[in-house]
């Protein structure tokens, strides 16, 4: 276990990290399918998972550069736990917008069943909504449990 919490915080940000990258590269393959369908759910993944490795990215240089600090002794416990409980604040917040992404894919799919460019866009915001609902869930649950 770590006694920090950014070397942690660091380390808990791969897998949003690696969806990123993936829904990126094959975001873009599905946008070269004939199907509308397809290419419009390959965009959302593309979009989405630019997002997410652009804030995985900035998360892990912020949680390296503050674990620097608090190895040098440049910053208290006080600071350290307060950088986990805004954290955790944010990962519950992000939790409830994701569920309002779920429930805006699944009913643009359902509203525009019969347009596949829509549906795809529906369906895409969904899986990705999907995604972060579980991973901000769990990491808050984490944090919560490790560092609160």
């Amino acid at each position: 276990m770590e006694h920090n919490f950014f070397v942690y915080q660091r380390r808990a940000l791969r897998p949003l990290l690696r969806w990123g990258i993936g829904s990126s590269f094959i975001g873009a393959a599905l946008t070269l399918l004939p199907s509308d369908y397809w290419r419009q759910f390959g965009t959302q993944a593309v979009t989405w998972g630019v997002i997410d490795l652009a804030l995985a990215v900035a998360g892990q240089r912020t949680a390296l550069v503050k674990a620097e600090q608090s190895f040098a002794g440049d910053m208290s416990e006080a600071k350290e736990h307060a950088d986990a409980d805004q954290f955790h604040r944010i990962l519950q917040v992000n939790a409830g917008l994701d569920v309002i992404y779920i429930l805006t894919g699944v009913f643009t799919a359902i509203r525009y069943a019969n347009t596949p460019k829509r549906r795809g866009l529906g369906h895409g915001i969904a899986v990705q909504g999907l995604f972060l609902l579980i991973f901000d869930s769990l990491l808050a649950r984490d944090v919560g449990a490790r560092w609160l």
